[in-house]
């Protein structure tokens, strides 16, 4: 169903992801690594998962958010218990591969095998030493066998605080692993960029070839047409004016355009009620970023200016230093515009700055306090 919260599982459950898909497989086929990038809520773990399932593609799945809401923070121990299941799920689901590989895991000074239920069990004391034990033999039967395995990382940017050197080892498996593919999804395509390290020249991954598959909002047509085709999925009519109400709020995020599906379907039927609560939601997220900066104060006075509309930096700038009294220094202010750029909350279109989602917006301008 088009309304479903959860993540996409299968193809037919995805709304025209065609182009996105046929680049997936390309690079499945032929290449060595993809990037699926966007703001979040846009479908890019439907669209990694729907990929893999849909069409059978052997893989190992971390999601690197579950690691940091699991240990409270990026760590070592939970990206490797996150390992442990994603590999435990492979072996599940692909019996060609599973006793080829089981044999050879046994053998890993560090790697524990359990039975009824089958499972794998990592140990994180020795993760680094392990984990590079664990692709080689994934790829070596793999290409035994004529397959290629992918393996996906969900949201890679929350690994950049985890202690391994990601582009090392991401370009370890591009150069020497031929039977392994990666594909990354990132909502915060700046910080993406920069846990990667992909314009830097002294980077290992500098001047690889990375498909990127970037994600962009529906149009006010294909917006219209998402609701109409989940409500006629429920056998119900809506009005075009309710519809493009949400449309006209929602700005084309499919995320947020599903939620309002969802609660219409299920008995709330006022936007605003349904946009309040996402947004208390979003701002408690917001404050989380806030809360660890140390210029917290000053980034609060950047956003409620952003949040009343596009702006330039001059006038940005000028905002700041009339609330805070002083004479801001330009090389530090440019840094924290650039930052909240990368993170996704702010995008930067022409030479004005504006808030990236319209739900976060909302949110900023009635519960972001100074």
């Amino acid at each position: 169903m088009l309304f479903d919260l959860k993540p996409k599982e299968r193809l037919e459950e995805l709304y025209d992801f065609r182009d996105e898909i046929d680049r997936l497989m390309a690079c499945y086929r032929d290449g060595r690594m993809a990037l699926i990038l966007g703001l979040r809520r846009m479908g890019k773990s439907s669209l990694l998962r729907s990929f893999l399932n849909g069409y059978g593609i052997p893989h190992i799945l971390i999601d690197a958010r579950r690691i940091v809401i699991n240990e409270g923070r990026m760590n070592i121990r939970g990206f490797m218990n996150e390992l442990s299941q994603a590999l435990t799920e492979f072996l599940r689901h692909k019996s060609g591969i599973r006793d080829r590989l089981l044999d050879v895991l046994r053998n890993i000074d560090g790697v524990s095998i359990g039975t009824s239920p089958l499972s794998v069990s990592i140990s994180w004391r020795r993760g680094r030493t392990v984990l590079m034990a664990l692709l080689d033999a994934v790829d070596r039967i793999a290409e035994g066998l004529g397959e290629k395995v992918v393996l996906a990382i969900d949201e890679v940017q929350e690994l950049r605080a985890l202690g391994l050197n990601i582009p090392m080892l991401l370009a370890y498996i591009y150069d020497n692993l031929g039977s392994i593919v990666t594909i990354l999804t990132g909502s915060q395509v700046g910080m993406v960029y920069d846990t990667l390290r992909l314009n830097d020249p002294k980077s290992p991954l500098y001047g690889r070839a990375v498909v990127e598959v970037r994600l962009r909002r529906l149009s006010e047509e294909e917006s219209m047409d998402f609701l109409r085709r989940g409500f006629e999925q429920y056998g119900i009519h809506v009005d075009d004016g309710v519809l493009r109400s949400a449309v006209n709020r929602l700005d084309g995020i499919i995320g947020w355009l599903t939620l309002f599906g969802w609660n219409y379907v299920h008995g709330n039927r006022d936007l605003d009620s349904i946009i309040d609560t996402a947004a208390r939601q979003e701002v408690e997220e917001l404050r989380a970023f806030l809360t660890k900066s140390r210029a917290e104060a000053r980034y609060r006075a950047i956003l409620r200016f952003v949040a009343e509309g596009p702006r330039r930096w001059s006038e940005i700038k000028r905002a700041v230093e009339a609330e805070e009294g002083i004479t801001v220094d330009s090389h530090n202010f440019t840094d924290l515009l650039t930052h909240l750029v990368k993170m996704g909350i702010l995008e930067k279109q022409g030479d004005t700055y504006r808030v990236a989602d319209p739900v976060m917006e909302y949110a900023i301008r009635k519960y972001l306090r100074p």
